[in-house]
């Protein structure tokens, strides 16, 4: 599939980009706030979640050559379904070695503002020590951004579970992702769904936590039923065989959000959900092909 290919070609530029002036991203800022504001969803990993995940949820191959760049890895925040693929990996990276092998490689070829890989669709740079970007798309919305961060896409409304050490973020999930899952999307007003994770030990799984946000208290109220039903669907399309664990969540209301918690779910589970979102919001956001 193409977009493992991608995946692998940004670890591949991991140690081989690197930009002109170094710069320092602020470790304080979520990641999140670098990807564009038009992902169709948005992903972040604490490094260690994302040494146990990514592997799960590519190839052998790719897996392989990830195992290098995760270990230097602090956070990975991933925009998926937009007009384009954004990686940024935060951690502790060899700038200055960087550029030197990729002058040695002739797969990248320099641009202003990093390396464009033709046979990957990739572009990628190491723009300081401690920050890596690529994109299937042009690299200066995420340049721009890690010298100036905007605000978070997560709604602050959810700063308690999105400080977790997984968090997948779905804007509008009614729209592209119910039309991929179920044909056709939904008239639910939800702002968003969110699936929060922490590891509860080794070989333990996850504690996740899932949130519908919707407008207002009265639409959480009033849409109840339909977000209970929808919720079957959306757990076996992200989840798959997985979903039995999800698909017995206890629902409640809170204010603006109808949530359930407490839920175990597998790192190969969680993995799932990475690879089915990728995939179903590249058929129905326009993205190119797997």
């Amino acid at each position: 599939m193409r977009s493992f290919a991608l995946w692998a070609g940004a670890v591949l530029a991991l140690s081989a980009a690197g930009c002109a002036a170094p710069l320092r991203f602020d470790a304080s800022v979520d990641p999140l706030a670098l990807l564009d504001p038009g992902s169709m969803a948005y992903v972040r990993l604490d490094g260690a979640v994302a040494r146990e995940l990514l592997p799960m949820a590519l190839p052998p191959d790719a897996a392989k050559s990830l195992s290098t760049v995760l270990a230097r890895t602090r956070l990975v925040a991933i925009g998926v379904g937009g007009p384009a693929l954004q990686v940024c990996l935060i951690g502790d990276y060899p700038f200055r070695a960087a550029s030197l092998s990729l002058g040695a490689d002739p797969g990248w070829k320099r641009e202003k503002t990093g390396y464009f890989n033709a046979r990957l669709g990739l572009r990628a740079a190491v723009p300081g020590p401690n920050l890596v970007l690529a994109s299937t798309g042009g690299l200066e919305s995420l340049i721009a951004a890690a010298k100036a961060p905007g605000p978070s896409p997560l709604p602050s409304r959810l700063s308690g579970l999105a400080s977790r050490e997984l968090v997948i973020w779905v804007p509008d999930p009614f729209s592209k992702l119910a039309a991929a899952i179920f044909g056709d999307p939904m008239d639910v007003p939800a702002l968003g769904m969110l699936i929060a994770a922490r590891p509860v030990g080794p070989q333990s799984g996850y504690d996740a936590t899932i949130v519908f946000l919707m407008k207002d208290p009265d639409s959480a109220r009033i849409y109840r039923p339909a977000l209970r039903l929808a919720w079957y669907g959306i757990a076996r399309g992200l989840l798959g065989a997985e979903a039995d664990a999800a698909l017995g969540a206890s629902f409640t209301l809170d204010g603006d959000s109808y949530q359930a918690s407490g839920i175990n779910l597998s790192g190969g589970a969680l993995a799932r959900v990475l690879v089915a979102l990728r995939a179903g919001l590249v058929r129905s956001g326009g993205d190119e092909g797997t």
